[in-house]
């Protein structure tokens, strides 16, 4: 009986060794016997990646793994991007001028990373006092023209720059652009090899490498890599209030605090952005300035030390599903609906109405509410804009002569462009207008009462509480639903010595915060 399992096992034995052998020989058959195909494609099927001038392409071959790219020497090309990028990059530290908030202080970065723009719980200190911040910028030009966020210089009494090399120099403002959140520095000559190449972000693609460096955490010259996950991201509520004009570069390379005004690269090291911005509830989810919209902001902050760009004086708002068929167009048509048109402005002037459904500027189709803004804005002050128009079902063509958004805002918060503020209307510091206003700061409110803040006096109680944009409910225990309550409410309060609640929404949306203010 023992005998007879012996040879059955054997006889199964010796067929499923010849099944084996017929898997084996089918699969090397099929396969043509080449086992390591992975080590025999093309590069270029997988990853294209631009190599430096005068070196052999035919050096680059892609792993198995389409994520992992090295040379024949098991190099990274990550190596050299490092190596092109570091000496045009550089470490800013800054003194600014706090007014005495301690929310703007250092070590509160890790608050609002975690909690938002709130006020945080502490005492404030009596008197102004200067706080230490840092950040990252890039060198644009041998003459020591650095660029970076307006963010990380705003409010500075000194500006010191840390290069590669060792060195340190002083820098000087040269301009800055609150509206792109960008801002021009000089520190003085630097070599060629110092120098950053910028790249074009309109070239770019969903899924082309992305690599950032800088001052992560004050972790110096910290290089991360990762992908471009997106273009054209507009409408971020970034904390303490985003630039106007925004057509993000969404990345998942690891950006940190400290990396704001440093460098996003391409695969050759060319710059194709400006790192801005995190979302700070989530993870690999930065955001850049496209290089192209910074390069004319440069070419104007060193022409005049500021950017001027067209006004047209409208409100738009999104053309949805809903109005479209309130308005009978068809279920496809782009554009953008006129909700309502200032008096005295470019728009007024050439004919525009509300309820008129823009379709093209200067020939071209208008997509959405933030391309529509960008564009406008791209135009210089005095030039014409040409559209065309859906009104009452028939298409109509208009043009404009744009006015100097500039001088707009500085008729409406009192400011001269490019000088000092006419001290009238203020209380605690803060000047405030209807909701109405909002329009011409970019601003579209979701609260429904209130008074929009235009403009906060330097040195005021409410310097680094409040910003331009904010909208004030509330006054102590007083709702404040337009001008009318706040003349009501703050001539009754006079200026007081005593601590003042108020209740705000940055930018006019979100669930609202309070601070106080005291003189």
């Amino acid at each position: 009986m023992n005998t007879q399992n012996t040879r059955n096992h054997r006889t199964r034995l010796r067929y499923l060794g010849v099944a084996v052998l017929f898997f084996v020989v089918g699969i090397a058959l099929t396969t043509g016997l080449q086992w390591t195909a992975s080590t025999q494609a093309d590069p270029g099927d997988i990853l294209k990646l631009a190599e430096p001038s005068g070196s052999d392409k035919s050096d680059i071959q892609v792993a198995s793994n389409p994520y992992t790219a090295v040379s024949q020497g098991g190099e990274s090309p990550f190596i050299h991007v490092a190596e092109t990028l570091k000496p045009s990059v550089v470490n800013i530290s800054v003194l600014k001028e706090t007014g005495g908030n301690p929310h703007s202080g250092p070590g509160m970065e890790w608050w609002r990373e975690f909690f938002g723009d709130r006020d945080i719980p502490m005492p404030a200190p009596r008197g102004p006092r200067e706080a230490p911040a840092s950040g990252t910028g890039v060198i644009i030009s041998e003459k020591g023209h650095v660029l970076t966020n307006n963010h990380v210089v705003a409010n500075a009494s000194e500006i010191t720059v840390n290069l590669a090399d060792g060195s340190e120099r002083e820098a000087e403002i040269v301009g800055t652009d609150p509206d792109t959140d960008l801002a021009l520095l000089i520190i003085g000559d630097v070599e060629d090899k110092q120098v950053a190449t910028l790249g074009n972000s309109s070239e770019i693609r969903i899924g082309d490498w992305a690599i950032a460096m800088g001052n992560a955490r004050n972790l110096e010259w910290t290089l991360t890599v990762g992908v471009i996950s997106a273009k054209g991201r507009s409408d971020l509520r970034i904390s303490g209030g985003g630039p106007v004009y925004q057509d993000f570069i969404q990345t998942d390379a690891a950006i940190n605090f400290g990396n704001s005004g440093g460098p996003l690269a391409n695969i050759r090291g060319e710059v194709i952005g400006i790192n801005t911005a995190i979302d700070a509830t989530g993870q690999g989810i930065g955001f850049a300035i496209p290089i192209d919209m910074a390069k004319d902001v440069v070419e104007q902050l060193l022409e005049s030390g500021q950017v001027s760009r067209g006004y047209l004086g409208m409100v738009p708002v999104p053309l949805t599903s809903d109005l479209r068929d309130a308005l009978e167009l068809d279920k496809d048509q782009e554009g953008i609906l006129v909700e309502s048109v200032q008096e005295n402005t470019p728009a007024s002037e050439g004919g525009l109405e509300a309820g008129d459904v823009i379709t093209e500027l200067d020939g071209e189709p208008v997509s959405d509410v933030a391309d529509f803004r960008m564009r406008v804005a791209q135009h210089k002050p005095g030039e014409e804009m040409r559209t065309k128009v859906i009104r009452d079902g028939k298409a109509k063509r208009l043009t404009f002569e744009l006015g100097d958004r500039a001088t707009y805002l500085a008729e409406l918060t009192g400011r001269r462009p490019g000088g000092n503020m006419r001290n009238r209307d203020y209380w605690m510091g803060i000047r405030v207008g209807n909701l109405e206003q909002a329009s011409r700061l970019n601003i579209e409110p979701e609260v429904e009462d209130g008074v929009i803040v235009l403009d906060i006096e330097e040195d005021s109680p409410a310097e680094n509480k409040l910003r331009q944009g904010d909208v004030i409910v509330k006054i102590g225990r007083e709702e404040i639903r337009g001008t009318g309550d706040w003349e009501r409410v703050t001539s009754e309060i006079g200026e007081t010595e005593d601590a003042v609640l108020i209740r705000y929404f940055r930018g006019g949306r979100g669930s609202g915060s309070f601070t106080a203010i005291k003189k």
